[in-house]
């Protein structure tokens, strides 16, 4: 059985950074009984200033199948890096994020110059234009530093989609060695979730980090821009607090909503909890400015509830598959008419619907081809 090294800003019991944590998740429980996973990871959770408790630090702890070790901030360093390479032969190296300091930059310098170890490294969707444009100078000085360091010319890229293979061929040549495997998705309940809908009232909840990124103010313009008072939308902020101007500026935005428009904001939850509150839910409202997935669009479609998202994701065509809508940010009116036509249909047109993101994503989650790809990439 090969030994893969995983290095990854958060884990588990950590659920605030969203989709980074669930990619390792469901990662390392699809393919634990073929390979021996270590995950390197910090001690507490995004935005968090105290570790977890109960929790020891700076040693491997036994986590079911696979090791993790949890890093205090004082051992997140070189130092410590070239000990957990040299305590065991690992087949392979694998890095979660392109700009994280301690959990990518560091380890992957040491890494990209031990010529028996497979490196790889997933962007995670960050080389994407709109990811790029936020803390601009800090990004473009980290890819500068990246590839003056030589170190793109030692590892393997991990993309998810084609588009994203682009981004890195975009930044780093034509000549970057790419794989390309889809994100791993849970194993999908065996069971849709019947809900219930009135026509002219929606049910719409909006699921991710509180950040400029997933673009919860473009989200709240257009509800305050809904041509029709009669149309009742409970609208359910579900995710951490990123970025607190951001969530004061979205908290101002909510205050000068319609009376037709009622909000309620319920922070982080973790995602074993998630379906209890999905099940009385109709539609995602996610108008984000880049994914290169969206594990929470597959929890959508999971738990019975199309979507409404930008056009800056890798899924496409989606009302002609009856599972939501995909649209251009430049068109802020199709965004408020695709909440408009969520909302005006009837119990049965939602059922449709409904029963259709649920196929689609059991269909796209026992997909056995995209296992095989991960084979194919740790070797």
């Amino acid at each position: 059985m090969k030994n893969i090294l995983i290095f990854v800003d958060w884990y588990l019991p950590g659920y605030k950074a969203g989709g980074p944590i669930q990619s390792v998740i469901n990662l390392v429980r699809n393919l634990e009984d073929e390979y021996a996973f270590f995950i390197v990871t910090s001690n507490m959770d995004l935005g968090e200033p105290a570790p977890y408790p109960g929790i020891a630090f700076d040693s491997w702890i036994q986590n079911g199948k696979h090791q993790v070790i949890y890093l205090d901030r004082k051992n997140q360093t070189f130092q410590k890096y070239r000990e957990l390479f040299a305590e065991r032969e690992y087949d392979g190296v694998y890095f979660n994020s392109m700009f994280s300091i301690n959990f990518t930059l560091k380890p992957l310098f040491l890494a990209s110059r031990r010529s028996k170890m497979k490196v790889i490294l997933a962007p995670r969707g960050m080389l994407g234009a709109g990811a790029l444009q936020i803390k601009k100078r800090k990004k473009s000085f980290f890819l500068s530093l990246f590839k003056s360091a030589g170190i793109h010319r030692n590892i393997i890229w991990h993309a998810t989609a084609d588009t994203e293979a682009s981004e890195i061929q975009h930044h780093f040549g034509s000549n970057s060695i790419i794989q390309i495997a889809t994100n791993l998705s849970a194993v999908n309940a065996k069971d849709l979730m019947f809900k219930s809908k009135e026509r002219n009232q929606l049910n719409l909840f909006f699921l991710s980090r509180i950040s400029s990124k997933k673009n919860l103010k473009g989200a709240l313009e257009y509800l305050a821009k809904l041509n029709k008072p009669s149309t009742i939308i409970a609208f359910t902020i579900i995710g951490p607090v990123e970025d607190q101007q951001y969530w004061l500026e979205c908290q101002e935005q909510i205050r000068y909503l319609p009376s037709n428009i009622k909000v309620n904001a319920l922070g982080a939850i973790p995602n074993h909890l998630l379906k209890e509150h999905l099940k009385e839910q109709h539609f995602m409202l996610l108008p984000t400015f880049h994914e290169n997935y969206g594990h929470v669009i597959m929890e959508s479609w999971q738990n019975g509830c199309p979507v409404i998202i930008s056009d800056r994701t890798p899924w496409e065509n989606l009302q002609e598959q009856q599972v939501g809508f995909d649209i251009a940010l430049e068109q802020p009116s199709d965004f408020i008419a695709a909440i408009e036509q969520a909302a005006s249909m009837t119990d049965m047109e939602f059922q449709e619907w409904s029963k259709a993101s649920f196929e689609f994503a059991k269909a796209k989650t026992q997909d056995p081809q995209s296992l095989q790809k991960y084979r194919e990439l740790f070797g």
